[in-house]
């Protein structure tokens, strides 16, 4: 019981303290805007100095050791170029621009691929069963290590 009360504190220490720790070069956790390629354009659509683009989602997420936990805030179309680090806001006439002129079939709604969206909360799942699993086992291997496998021997005693 005191490793799983440990390894809890330690835990959560290392989760709140993760702001002084990322400061030295170690990311414990992330938050804020992600950008993910929803798809491909055609190689003629392009924006600015002909720069090539992409049709994107943008959402917000929070992740722990690069797992994501959830997604927050709102989901949104964006452009985003093919070395992904540049985006560019679409409204509404140039959504219609991308579907009429470029005969792009996109769905109403954005959604965040597989992994951003149900994949991080399978492996958190997963740890959680497997550290439960192992402090489960853990004490029962200790409580039956403390019943003795021998009768004890009681003395012979002379009436």
């Amino acid at each position: 019981m005191r490793k799983v009360i440990f390894t809890m504190t330690l835990l959560g220490g290392l989760f709140f303290a993760a702001n002084s720790v990322s400061a030295r070069g170690i990311i414990f956790y992330s938050n804020g805007v992600k950008i993910e390629v929803a798809q491909e354009l055609p190689a003629e659509l392009t924006v600015g100095e002909g720069e090539h683009v992409n049709l994107g989602v943008m959402y917000e997420q929070f992740s722990i050791f690069w797992v994501p936990m959830w997604n927050y805030g709102e989901t949104k179309y964006v452009l985003i170029n093919d070395a992904k680090d540049t985006y560019y806001d679409l409204d509404a006439e140039d959504f219609e621009t991308l579907k009429t002129d470029f005969n792009v079939t996109v769905p109403e709604t954005p959604s965040i691929g597989f992994w951003n969206k149900i994949g991080g909360k399978i492996i958190w799942c997963a740890l959680i069963l497997a550290a439960v699993f192992g402090w489960w086992t853990s004490r029962k291997d200790d409580d039956e290590a403390e019943i003795p496998n021998q009768e004890p021997e009681i003395p012979n005693s002379e009436v």
